[in-house]
């Protein structure tokens, strides 16, 4: 029976004994007499002798070298620093001795080898090959073979291999010397992702990506995608030249210049670009190019450019331009451009633009440009343009423009244009020279108001001044526009008139009702130089007769200005109120009460 004492001895026997032994294959004894032999051989005889085995690289031992040794029982260190002269190190690793190349100050290993399909064995080309924590990768070549220069600073080589449309596979390598591996990858055993086609496509196919970005990038983007570093700094001068090599794709960086253009998975800081900056994915803070920005994914923060910002994603803050900024998700902030702007999602906020501002989605905010304004959907807040506004659905709020404003939906609130206003359904007021609605439930001020489903009559009628007059009625019976004319022939009697005029219905019942119209016409009398104007309140009691005939007459209060014009001879005297009632107004007005009595067709 063993006493306390030897059973703990036993134990700690048992529990070093072989990790011990396994770190002494330097110290085992051999024996070993050969004479002009293959280096190969007489390094197999030692192994054979010690029970290991020998790990080393072809290329740095001379294999076919033929040697002389003659030493006997002395240590395998012994016996390979007479074999080596001292020019190589020993390390030891499970059951083997690694040999490795002295290198006076060595900074740099290799890491080679070839990459293979696991169930065909076939060499694999394009398969990216990289070192996690010093980001540096390579990608193999058309026979599937790969080397990577990596810094002697870390104890291990964390290796990745990875391609598209296989499994990732990760080895953890003893790192400061130079070997070769070989890695088999599966084929990825998931289902195919449903593509989006919808979706936005990704930087590297951008046209500056694609003038920017070498094969080599695009290739590892595509293996690698899923993979991201952080790291507090970047500087390059082109993309792929710089502090993260090929890697710049997968590093996110907090500041980052660029003296030509630089390419980064994401931005959570400052970012300078001389000329221009391409980020895969987000980008968040502050982002400066001379010329051109494109990110990829959500931008957050402030975006300035010389030329052109590309947000493939959303953006929310300040997006600042000279020529072009588009946003290809929704817009939450700013958008200021010197010639055009785009948003393809919803914007929330104010789009300022010099020539033109599009937005394809919903605008809850203001839309200000110099020429024109566009939003596809529904408006709540302001359109502002020097030419036109158009609303493709519902808009709430104003639009004024110096030519034309287009709402296909139903506006609520104004319309304000020099030339032209058309809505679908006007809940507000129109003001234009012509104003065009389906359907008006407000007001439609101007020279020609067209309401498809509103107030549409033709008058033909007689007055105190002239005997034929015709008239186009349109607009809402609340308050329609009058253009009329009229005409007198005969003898001393000639005349023409042209005249604008607003009027409103009060309705009795079905057949009666009452109008109240104002008209100014102007009286041509053989020369344009002897025209004169007159204004005429006229009410008038409406009969309606049927469906599209109504007879109507009444008294109507005229005003005349007197500017001692002598009409051509032929013409009519201006002498109007002769036959009627009449007082003076000063010395040059002249009123009196006259009448007008007519047909209204449709």
């Amino acid at each position: 029976m063993l006493l306390p004492k030897q059973l703990l001895t036993l134990i700690f026997v048992c529990c070093f004994s072989l990790p011990l032994a396994a770190q002494q294959l330097l110290n085992k004894t051999v024996s070993i007499d050969v004479k002009q032999r293959p280096l190969s051989e007489v390094l197999t005889t030692i192994s054979k002798q010690g029970n290991f085995y020998f790990s080393y690289l072809s290329t740095i031992l001379p294999q076919d070298s033929l040697v002389s040794i003659s030493a006997k029982n002395k240590s395998v260190k012994q016996v390979l620093d007479i074999l080596f002269n001292g020019d190589f190190l020993y390390k030891e690793s499970g059951n083997y001795i690694i040999l490795l190349k002295k290198s006076s100050g060595q900074v740099y290993y290799l890491i080679s080898g070839v990459v293979t399909d696991r169930k065909t064995g076939q060499r694999l080309p394009n398969a990216s090959v990289y070192e996690r924590q010093q980001l540096i990768s390579t990608l193999t070549n058309n026979d599937g073979y790969f080397r990577l220069r990596l810094k002697d600073k870390y104890p291990t080589a964390a290796i990745s291999v990875n391609k598209d449309l296989y499994a990732d596979t990760s080895l953890l390598l003893t790192a400061g010397y130079d070997q070769e591996i070989a890695v088999s990858i599966a084929p990825a055993t998931y289902q195919l992702k449903v593509v989006d086609i919808t979706g936005h496509p990704h930087v590297e196919k951008t046209w500056l990506g694609s003038m920017f970005l070498s094969s080599r990038q695009k290739l590892t983007s595509l293996n690698i995608g899923a993979f991201l570093a952080d790291k507090p700094y970047q500087v390059s001068l082109t993309p792929g030249l710089g502090t993260h090599g090929r890697m710049s794709g997968q590093v996110v960086n907090k500041f980052s210049v660029n003296m030509l253009g630089g390419y980064a998975a994401g931005v959570d800081g400052l970012e300078i670009g001389t000329v221009f900056n391409i980020v895969k994915n987000d980008m968040q803070h502050v982002q400066i190019a001379g010329m051109v920005n494109i990110v990829g994914g959500k931008t957050k923060g402030v975006q300035l450019a010389g030329f052109h910002n590309n947000v493939l994603d959303s953006m929310k803050g300040v997006q600042v331009a000279g020529i072009s900024n588009i946003t290809e998700g929704n817009m939450e902030g700013v958008q200021l451009t010197g010639a055009i702007g785009q948003v393809y999602g919803n914007i929330k906020g104010v789009s300022i633009q010099g020539i033109a501002g599009v937005t394809r989605g919903n605008t809850q905010g203001w839309q200000v440009a110099g020429a024109l304004n566009y939003n596809g959907k529904n408006l709540d807040g302001l359109q502002l343009s020097g030419i036109a506004n158009y609303n493709g659905k519902d808009a709430q709020g104003m639009q004024l423009a110096g030519g034309g404003n287009i709402n296909r939906g139903v506006m609520k609130g104004l319309q304000l244009a020099a030339i032209f206003n058309y809505a679908r359904q006007m809940d507000g007021v129109q003001i234009g020279l012509v104003n065009i609605a389906d359907t008006v439930n407000g007001y439609s001020i101007g020279i020609i108001n067209i309401v498809r489903r509103g107030y549409k009559k033709v008058a033909i009628f007689s007055t105190d001044v002239l005997p034929f007059n015709i008239a186009w009625k349109a607009g809402r019976s609340e308050l329609y526009s009058i253009l009329l004319g009229g005409a007198g022939f005969g003898e001393n009697n000639k005349a023409w008139s042209l005249g604008y005029g607003v009027g409103k219905i009060i309705p009795f019942n079905k057949t009666l009702s009452l109008s109240t119209e104002i008209t100014a016409q102007n009286i041509f009398l053989g020369s344009w130089e002897r025209n004169t104007q007159i204004f005429r309140l006229q009410p008038s009691l409406n009969v309606k007769l049927s469906k599209r005939i109504t007879l109507f007459a009444g008294p109507a209060m005229a005003i005349y200005i007197d500017d001692k014009i002598v009409p051509m001879p032929g013409y009519k005297s201006v002498d109007f109120s002769r036959h009627y009632p009449s007082f003076n107004i000063g010395n040059s007005v002249t009123s009196w009460l006259g009448w007008q009595a007519g047909i209204s067709l449709f």
